[in-house]
C-alpha cells in the first residue's frame, strides 16, 4: 500500500471482545502499527468500533458506511497480499464499468491461476472477496440477514437453474445454509446479492492476490484449501478493460467449482491445464 501511495484510505477495525482481557491492548497496538505506516500525504478515515461486533457485522457495517461516503472502493483485508498490478487493474475496471448494472464487482483472485480469455477479465458467478472492488450502486442491495431470502424451495430451484451446474450450486447453497446455523461472516450475503440480482463479477484472468491468513489463530480460515496452496501470483500486461461477453462464462465457472472443491493436487493441476486451453477443455468438460 505504501508503494501505491493512495490519496484516500478508509480503515475499518473491530473492537475488543469483552471476555478477552488482552484484546484492548492488541487492538490499540494493531491500529498504531497501521497508522504509523501511512507516511505519505493521504486523507484517512478511521472507522474503529469501540465494542466487538464480530467478523460479519463489523465488516458489513464498515463497508456500508465506506461505500456511502466514497461511491466506490478497492477493498483489501489485512491478510491479503496483492500484486502491484492489482491496483491499476481495479482502478481501470471501476472506471470502465461504473455505469454497467450487470457488473456486481471486480476481483483480483483467480483460483485457476490463469484463464485463457480475450481481455483481462472474465464474467463469473463466483464473487471472490480476496482483493476486490465495487460501487455503492451494487452494495446498496446488500442485506446482512438472509433469513427471509434463503431457504424456500423456489429460491433454491431458481438458483440451481441459473447456475446450471450441480457443483457450483453445491458450493453456493452450502455457504448460504451455513448462515442459518450461525456462522459469523459477511461475504456469503454479498455473493447471494450477485446471484439474486443476476449480475456477475469480473474476475481477473490471472491471479493477482495471495491470501496469507490461513493459520490456527484465524477466525474462519484455519485450514488452507488445497487449491490455494499451489496458487501463484502472476503479473499481467496492461490491456483495454474489455470483457469477452455480457454473460457469465459457464466453462470458467465449471472449472472453478471443480478446483475449489477438489482435494487432489493432480486433479487441480489438470483443471488448471484445461483453463489454459479452453477450446480443448470445452470438449473434455462440456458445459
Amino acid at each position: 500500500m505504501r508503494e501505491q501511495r493512495p490519496d484516500r484510505l478508509y480503515l475499518i477495525a473491530d473492537g475488543p471482545r469483552a471476555d478477552r482481557p488482552g484484546d484492548a491492548m492488541l487492538c490499540r497496538e494493531t491500529r498504531g502499527i497501521v497508522e504509523a505506516l501511512i507516511d505519505w500525504p493521504c486523507e484517512v478515515t478511521h472507522d474503529y468500533s469501540e465494542i466487538n461486533l464480530g467478523c460479519g457485522r463489523r465488516i458489513a457495517t464498515g463497508l456500508t458506511t465506506a461505500f456511502a461516503l466514497l461511491g466506490e472502493a478497492i477493498v483489501l483485508e489485512d491478510d491479503i497480499l496483492p500484486h502491484p498490478y492489482f491496483f491499476p487493474f481495479c482502478t481501470a475496471m471501476l472506471a470502465a464499468y461504473r455505469d454497467d448494472s450487470r457488473v456486481h464487482a471486480i476481483s483480483g483472485f483467480q483460483p485457476l491461476g490463469r484463464y485463457a480469455a480475450r481481455g483481462p477479465v472474465v464474467p463469473s458467478t463466483f464473487n471472490w472477496i480476496w482483493g476486490w472492488a465495487s460501487w455503492q450502486r451494487s452494495w446498496r442491495d446488500y442485506r446482512f440477514d438472509l433469513t427471509a431470502l434463503w431457504g424456500d424451495e423456489d429460491t433454491s430451484r431458481s438458483l440451481r437453474d441459473y447456475l446450471g451446474d450441480d457443483l457450483a450450486y453445491h458450493w453456493h447453497s452450502t455457504n448460504f445454509s451455513e448462515l442459518t446455523s450461525g456462522v459469523d461472516t459477511w461475504d456469503f450475503q454479498w455473493n447471494f446479492t450477485l446471484l439474486a440480482r443476476r449480475r456477475f463479477c469480473l474476475v481477473s484472468t490471472v491471479n493477482l492476490v495471495r491470501n496469507l491468513g490461513f493459520s490456527s489463530e484465524a477466525t474462519h480460515t484455519v485450514h488452507e484449501p488445497r487449491f490455494n496452496k499451489s496458487l501463484k501470483i502472476h503479473s499481467a500486461a496492461t490491456s483495454a478493460p474489455t470483457m469477452q461477453s455480457g454473460e457469465p462464462d459457464r466453462f470458467h465457472d465449471r472449472l472453478t467449482a471443480r478446483i475449489i472443491l477438489s482435494d487432489s493436487a493432480a486433479r487441480i493441476t489438470a483443471l488448471r491445464l484445461l483453463a489454459s486451453f479452453p477450446a480443448l477443455g470445452r470438449k473434455l468438460l462440456p458445459v
